[in-house]
């Protein structure tokens, strides 16, 4: 009978199931074995070749285990230190037990000799006879009872001598098992050390990748703003914040994305000053064209002859505020560029500032403004 493998989904026949999933020498491409971590509790099946994807994302579940493991291990060994204590005091009441009995040993010893004594004199002397034989019974009478002593304490002692000899065994055991858990209290600590090792490395790896996706992501919407055609259309969003900054000079002006008069054409931006710069600081919006280094600079001409149009448009379509140029030849912003970009030219008196806030038209609207530059391409 055919039945289906769980982890790759084929088919095969039920005897064969078990060989198919072995994780030795089994051919399952997706075959898994328990998490490294089982020893501990972990119960995870975990599929061959994807070990570190599972420390990495299991890394909580298993700091947890970890964490349950050694305050077990902790229990037990304050629980086999309270035993020890035990057995100690025990040992101390068996050696006083000990002393009791040798104490009456000696006593009986003493008695004996008396007994002896008396016996001996009472040979001697037929005279006392009386007297002797009522004291030798008297002290048969103490013998029998110190031997009645001597006889319940002997059981207690074996029986105290039995336990302690289990004692010892159990101490012996528990000291065993303390190594045992000293032990592994170490291979986990060493474990869990390295666990947070593994941990702290992935989050580095995970941090730059962060990073690197966000440099992506930056270039593609650069790429996706980016224009071919000579024509930039920048929209200038949280527009008061940026005005703000800019009389306050922490940041006077502000860069648009860069954008080309061709595939292979020149790179251009835009450099607005929201509170002015030179003769129009503090009353004017100053308003520049920036040549930048591209990578087709040595094949193209220079310096940059193309007339250029600035434009401030109005939201509601009504009067958009616009200045032209033509470039001059003998100025060093319009020659090839040898930094990163040129010195900018344009129009630093491009519009009042009064006429931003003009009721009658919508040169920022919802907080948001657009600037447009447009490049004459023709004869390029």
């Amino acid at each position: 009978m055919k039945v289906r493998c769980s982890y790759c989904d084929i088919e095969l026949l039920r005897d064969e199931l078990s060989r198919h999933t072995a994780v030795e020498g089994g051919d399952c491409p997706k075959k898994r074995q328990m998490c490294a971590f089982h020893t501990i509790g972990c119960n995870t099946m975990v599929e061959i070749g994807q070990e570190t994807e599972n420390n990495v994302s299991e890394s909580q579940h298993h700091t947890d285990l970890l964490l349950r493991k050694v305050t077990e291990l902790g229990n037990m060994m304050i629980s086999t230190q309270e035993r020890n204590v035990q057995i100690r005091q025990l040992h101390t009441a068996v050696e006083g037990g000990t002393t009791d009995i040798q104490a009456i040993q000696t006593r009986l010893h003493k008695v004996e000799a008396e007994v002896r004594a008396c016996i001996d004199a009472g040979e001697r002397s037929r005279a006392d006879d009386n007297t002797d034989v009522g004291k030798a019974e008297r002290l048969s009478n103490e013998i029998d009872q110190i031997n009645h002593k001597l006889v319940v304490i002997d059981r207690k002692v074996c029986t105290s001598q039995g336990i302690v000899a289990m004692l010892n065994e159990s101490v012996e055991n528990n000291s065993m098992n303390t190594n045992n858990v000293q032990q592994n209290g170490k291979q986990l600590k060493e474990k869990m050390q390295s666990l947070e090792a593994k941990c702290k490395a992935q989050d580095r790896i995970i941090a730059l990748k962060d990073v690197a996706m966000a440099e992506h992501d930056l270039r593609i919407r650069s790429l996706e703003m980016t224009s071919y055609d000579g024509i930039l259309l920048w929209k200038i969003s949280d527009f008061a914040r940026k005005r703000r900054d800019a009389i306050s000079g922490r940041t006077p002006s502000i860069y648009s994305p860069y954008f080309f008069t061709s595939h292979h054409g020149y790179k251009l931006c835009a450099r607005v000053y929201l509170n002015g710069d030179g003769m129009g600081k503090g009353n004017h919006v100053s308003l520049f064209f920036v040549v930048m280094k591209g990578e087709y600079d040595a094949i193209l001409k220079w310096p940059f002859r193309q007339k250029v149009t600035l434009m401030w448009l109005d939201q509601s379509n009504r009067e958009h505020v616009i200045d032209a140029f033509r470039p001059d030849p003998s100025s060093t912003s319009f020659k090839r560029p040898s930094g990163d970009m040129n010195v900018a030219s344009g129009c630093p008196l491009f519009m009042p500032l009064n006429t931003l806030d003009m009721p009658e038209r919508q040169y920022v609207k919802d907080d948001v403004a657009f600037v447009k530059v447009i490049v004459d391409t023709i004869d390029i």
